[in-house]
């Protein structure tokens, strides 16, 4: 089953009616989340230390521990709960999807799995994607609902309306960087453009925005990446300081830094091939045209070699972080000195 709206998760709790495998995902990880705390809420009523168990899904799972997890009844209580916390798709191997379809006709009626995704996404356009076959499967036994974030058009076109209803007006410019201040949730845009609306009813500026809006972590960690490019290393530090306190792993940082330089590349791999940025950015498969654009007026920064070998560094840094017992924190303060040094030599 597919629920392509939300909502119809909504009316299917208040029914009662949820089904006992749900797989959540999109790129809108705040909406993700919070219905995954709802659904634990909903089930748990009681005994959480013994009715409820997580699985951190960005690391290989032990199918034989999470079967006993889906199989155990619940202890003094109606349901219990198990969920599998933002699952990376290509860590699911074929022998594991068998595994998964047999613990899942064995899975109780009383008890209620919850898949998440929203880090690593199924690519539905292509042939055999291991996140597409996962949907399949849990469609198969179960509910599959998306929360996916509106496109940067649509997000720009909801900020302006609401800066209208509100009685003010902002431009397009300032509109893209509230949203990238906002991640594109729904909600959040409309809250903030009202608070924006009601301190400027003349008109809300850039300088309106980075006072009284906080950026979501994702926005803080692309500022680490302007940092970066202004050559302000004090600066940069200080964002990573910024985030850390923010509780982001210094691991999800350099995965932000990465994509952003990911994005330079390809948008300095374009140019040099002569292809336009409109076909490049769809070619890519970007939503946000604003990402595309700053990637475009960015890589100018850098020659294409220059760029990989900074890709190369991150690689070896994410590489370092995952697999030694060098602090990750440490692993990330020293690869952004070096890509200082190197810009140096540019």
């Amino acid at each position: 089953m597919n629920l392509d709206d939300p909502k119809k998760l909504d009316a299917m709790a208040k029914a009662g009616t949820l089904p006992k495998l749900l797989l959540l995902w999109g790129e809108d990880a705040g909406a993700v989340i919070r219905y995954q705390k709802k659904l634990e809420k909903l089930a748990v009523t009681a005994f959480p230390d013994f009715n409820s168990q997580r699985f951190d899904g960005r690391f290989p799972l032990d199918l034989n521990v999470l079967g006993d997890a889906v199989r155990s009844l619940p202890m003094m209580a109606p349901r219990r709960f198990v969920l599998v916390d933002d699952l990376t798709p290509g860590r699911v191997s074929t022998g594991d999807s068998e595994r998964l379809r047999q613990l899942l006709e064995e899975q109780p009626e009383e008890t209620l799995f919850v898949i998440t995704m929203h880090t690593i996404l199924p690519d539905l356009k292509k042939k055999g994607d291991k996140g597409g076959k996962l949907l399949e499967l849990c469609g198969e036994y179960g509910a599959v609902c998306a929360f996916q974030k509106p496109a940067m058009t649509q997000a720009v076109q909801q900020i302006t309306a609401e800066a209208e209803r509100a009685g003010s007006v902002i431009a397009q410019k300032e509109a893209k960087l509230l949203a990238e201040y906002c991640g594109r949730e729904p909600l959040r845009m409309k809250e903030e453009t009202r608070k924006l609306a009601a301190h400027s009813p003349e008109g809300i500026t850039r300088e309106d925005i980075e006072e009284l809006v906080t950026p979501v972590t994702e926005a803080r960690a692309f500022d680490l990446t302007g940092r970066i490019l202004s050559r302000d290393y004090t600066a940069a530090l200080g964002v990573i300081d910024d985030l850390i306190f923010l509780r982001e792993t210094p691991v999800s940082i350099l995965t932000i830094l990465t994509m952003a330089f990911v994005d330079m590349h390809r948008a300095a791999a374009a140019k040099n091939t002569g292809i336009p940025d409109h076909e490049a950015r769809k070619a890519y498969g970007y939503s946000s045209s604003y990402r595309y654009e700053q990637a475009v007026k960015n890589q100018r920064r850098f020659s294409l070699p220059a760029l990989e070998d900074i890709l190369g560094l991150l690689a070896e840094a994410d590489l370092r972080s995952k697999s030694t017992g060098v602090d990750p924190r440490v692993v990330l303060e020293t690869t952004v000195a070096e890509i200082f040094r190197r810009m140096e030599q540019v």
